[in-house]
């Protein structure tokens, strides 16, 4: 008797191999050039380059991300109607990655316009690059992590390369973005260049994942539906618990990376020596790949939800080795080890939470809905990086900052501090305290594969 394949895989295509894995993972590195400019140093930028008032840029950050959100499902939607010969989310790529490279490199620009007329100029060209990169781009690609396999240990492989890619683009950016950008002439003139270029690259890296790989996962026959309606997906997301716990989960998780956009003063003001910076981040990133790295055959035997809790453990203790030696440069290269080496293996396996709870709402409500999934997490995300970005900003005008000042009050230097370690502590905090109600999900993955790959066999039987 011949063996039957999963109903699920209906697309007789090449298997899943290294080339195709590797391919799609370069989407990865792509998103981290962007987050690059998207979120390390805009603040500053913004701030100090282009000299936004602190309170516009809290406004921006959280009115943005608010709105960003919206359009997050609005794409899940249009994701899961999506309906091609190249599949229902790698068309995406494709299509976005022109529009995207363009705003991307506007956002840099500086115009020769009044203070309000920057605001509303930092405001749009914000909301562009968030729209056609981090909702019509992003959702795509880290959707087809669903769609490229259904084999739950790939799958955590291949989230892991993923992060191992963008983790690496990271580090070898950060060594020389502001070597770059003074090479490139500084000033506004030097950003305006290297992030142009930058989105250039990018935007060739998500075409070469789009040529590179295939859709394999679709509902088996005779089990798709209708086009999902705004009411339908409304009680999935309140049926399916995972589904808004994994989205409160991204809300607090990409807290941590906002709060990033304190390096750059913290460094510039507290440690007096704004060139820490380039180490300081790519120590980070350097411990964010070797962690990935040696953890890519670790995690699949300790299991995703213990690891994490690790992961979450080394994090805290970079957050507070600052406030015990302050003013090492020693101890704060060691803090940005434990800072990258934390949040390493929960980025790697992030992709594989949210798939596990695709197929548990497809287990317990008949309906796979992958972009709404991804899309509501990513919402979540950047609800928590929009209040991240709205308290850094708060916080600095609070304690007086001010942007291009040859000194800072010894208030505004205290602020900066607070946000630079409890501030990132908080959002490690409850991330561990989610991580428990997430492990009941992760004990019951066996079962809920099992009695799918049942009723998909039935199909077929």
């Amino acid at each position: 008797m011949s063996k039957v394949s999963s109903p699920l895989l209906q697309k007789q295509v090449k298997p899943l191999g290294p080339p195709e894995m590797m391919m799609y993972a370069l989407g990865f590195g792509a998103g981290s050039l962007v987050n690059l400019g998207f979120g390390t140093y805009l603040s500053f930028f913004w701030s100090d380059i282009a000299m936004i008032p602190l309170a516009a840029i809290g406004t921006i950050f959280a009115v943005s991300r608010l709105l960003d959100g919206g359009t997050d499902i609005f794409i899940g939607f249009m994701v899961d109607r999506t309906k091609t010969k190249y599949g229902k989310a790698r068309p995406w790529l494709l299509w976005m990655a022109l529009p995207g490279a363009i705003s991307l490199s506007m956002l840099y620009y500086v115009p020769n316009f009044s203070e309000s007329g920057k605001i509303i100029y930092a405001f749009v060209t914000y909301n562009l690059v968030a729209f056609f990169i981090l909702t019509a781009t992003t959702l795509p690609l880290q959707s087809i992590l669903a769609l490229i396999t259904d084999d739950p240990k790939k799958r955590l492989n291949m989230s892991m390369l993923n992060n191992i890619v963008g983790t690496s683009f990271t580090v070898l950016s950060n060594m020389f973005v502001l070597q770059a950008i003074e090479k490139l002439g500084g000033g506004k003139d030097g950003y305006f260049k290297f992030f142009g270029m930058l989105a250039v690259v990018a935007a060739i890296m998500y075409i070469v994942a789009f040529l590179g790989t295939n859709e394999r996962v679709q509902p088996a026959k005779g089990r798709e539906k209708d086009r999902i309606s705004v009411r339908e997906a409304l009680s999935l997301f309140v049926a399916n618990k995972w589904w808004v716990v994994i989205t409160i989960f991204q809300t607090f998780s990409f807290l941590y990376p906002s709060f990033m956009a304190i390096n750059m003063y913290y460094m510039t003001w507290v440690m007096r020596d704004p060139s820490l910076m380039g180490p300081f981040m790519s120590a980070i990133f350097t411990a964010m790949l070797v962690v990935m790295i040696l953890a890519a055959p670790i995690v699949p035997r300790v299991g995703k939800i213990n690891a994490a809790f690790a992961a979450m453990f080394t994090q805290m203790i970079g957050n507070f080795l600052p406030l015990i030696i302050p003013g090492s440069v020693p101890a704060l290269m060691v803090a940005a080890v434990f800072r990258g080496a934390g949040p390493a293996i929960l980025l790697g396996t992030s992709g594989a939470f949210m798939c596990d709870v695709v197929e548990y709402g497809e287990w317990h409500t008949g309906r796979r809905v992958e972009g709404l999934v991804f899309s509501a997490a990513s919402m979540g995300g950047k609800i928590g990086a929009g209040l991240g970005g709205l308290v850094v900003a708060f916080l600095l005008a609070r304690g007086g900052y001010v942007g291009g000042a040859s000194a800072q009050t010894p208030q505004a230097l205290g602020i900066i501090t607070f946000i630079f370690t409890w501030c990132h502590a908080f959002g490690s905090i409850v991330c561990t305290i989610l991580l428990f109600f997430l492990r009941k999900l992760d004990a019951q993955m066996p079962q809920i594969m099992a009695d799918l790959e049942a009723r998909r066999n039935s199909t077929v039987s």
